[in-house]
């Protein structure tokens, strides 16, 4: 008869854009990782998604979104998967919201739900987009409710920050100050700053790589109004100023996780330390989790952010903006 393994490791991961241009170093990445379960947002290329299912052994789920942009939700899986979903909800959310049924068959756990999420940025709106995302997890919370009462995970980038954490803003400001001193920003027709495009440009290339950032991931640099560059220009890294700052960043969707019962998987084993999960280029927040629910929160073992660790991960930092964020779960 076949052993049941010692353990169950998920794994979330943004792969930016589709990861065109960086299949090797994504299937690289989660090749290392050795998981049963990845959960992958942004995941437009299902050629590429196809590659890796096959790379890796995997099965593979695919959901599209509500909105324009084509940043699908993805799930592959080691492990049988006996049923899935993609719960859409036009004009509430941007993307789906992608449910998958895989079989463990371990003593207390025959089957396993996961839900793989990807909350709408929108930092530019209103309460910088969390009221958004807010209306998004509640859509995401009744259809958890409505799908019975199977242990599950809910998972991938929530776009937002748990209370008591902080962005390292000043940090960041002054790397985005650096960037458009080396003339990597420019002026974009709608008055933001627009990242200069390196395709092609052996010379650009090698200016963005000399910056700290690999070529074909400039297009993640975020676009901030350009009379901002002065001003942040300016700004010291400080811890003080930091919190300061903190203060105006609303933070109601993980405590909104938190009061519905799930575990933040990453807080449980790391009662402090910061866990950046974005960018790669300038590690500056926490926006990537592994939620359990009460019967899986009592399993975690293990959890942590992958290539974020003081040692530079050279195909962490080329395989995307995000960090991958694994967890592990006794079985």
């Amino acid at each position: 008869m076949p052993t049941t393994p010692a353990r169950l490791r998920v794994v979330t991961y943004n792969m930016l854009l589709g990861g065109q241009g960086r299949g090797d170093r994504i299937a690289a990445v989660l090749e290392r990782l050795d998981a049963d379960v990845i959960a992958l947002q942004e995941a437009n290329d299902v050629e590429l998604l196809r590659s890796l299912a096959q790379r890796l052994g995997m099965r593979m789920v695919v959901a599209k979104p509500n909105d324009a942009t084509k940043l699908n939700l993805a799930v592959l899986s080691r492990l049988p998967v006996t049923r899935w979903r993609a719960h859409r909800h036009p004009g509430r959310m941007l993307r789906a919201h992608l449910v998958c049924e895989v079989e463990v068959n371990a003593p207390g756990l025959a089957r396993l739900r996961i839900h793989n999420v990807h909350l709408a940025a929108r930092f530019g709106e209103k309460n910088k987009g969390e009221a958004r995302r807010l209306r998004e997890l509640e859509a995401i919370l009744g259809d958890i409710e409505r799908s019975g009462s199977t242990p599950h995970l809910v998972l991938g980038d929530f776009n937002s920050l748990s209370p008591g954490e902080t962005v390292a803003a000043t940090a960041f400001f002054t790397r985005m100050a650096e960037l458009r001193r080396r003339g990597l920003l420019v002026r974009g027709l709608d008055g933001l700053t627009v990242p200069r495009e390196a395709a092609g440009d052996a010379g650009l290339a090698d200016a963005w790589r000399d910056a700290g950032v690999e070529p074909h991931l400039h297009v993640a640099v975020p676009r901030l109004p350009w009379v901002v560059g002065p001003l942040t220009g300016v700004l010291p890294r400080s811890a003080a100023l930091d919190r300061v700052l903190n203060r105006f960043i609303e933070r109601w969707t993980v405590p909104r996780m938190l009061e519905a019962g799930y575990t933040d998987c990453y807080r449980a084993v790391h009662s402090d330390g910061l866990g950046y999960t974005c960018a790669t280029w300038m590690p500056a927040a926490r926006i990537d989790y592994v939620w359990a629910d009460a019967a899986m929160a009592e399993r975690v073992t293990a959890a942590d952010v992958v290539g974020d660790n003081g040692r530079p991960d050279p195909d962490v930092l080329g395989a995307s903006d995000h960090f991958p964020v694994v967890a592990d779960f006794r079985l």
